[in-house]
């Protein structure tokens, strides 16, 4: 019984590390994660991390849009709406979501 309890653990250990890559989309849909993960990503480098930084950088880009000219950002939406990017709405209703008062 002790061998099989160890062998799970070890089983979960391995499993917890091979989790898949953060994909850029979900990053910029899903804020409260990219935060998170940015913060785990200061002082590292590597592939999964840069993309990271480059999905940030682009929220913030957004985020900066919006605050700029907000009637500008409702276009956007509209436009993506209209031509069927759902991924962009998505983005688009995720930086409304992050910058609205609770």
């Amino acid at each position: 019984m002790k061998k099989f309890f160890v062998t799970l653990s070890m089983g979960i250990l391995v499993l917890s590390g091979c989790q898949k890559p953060l994909t850029y989309d979900e990053l910029m849909q899903r804020p409260e994660l990219l935060q998170k993960e940015y913060e785990r990503c200061r002082g590292q480098v590597s592939t999964q991390c840069d993309e990271i930084v480059r999905a940030a950088e682009d929220f913030r880009l957004l985020v900066q849009q919006r605050e700029e000219d907000p009637e500008a950002f409702g276009f956007q939406i509209i436009r993506a709406q209209q031509s069927g990017d759902e991924k962009k709405v998505r983005v688009l209703y995720a930086v409304v979501r992050a910058t609205s008062p609770e």
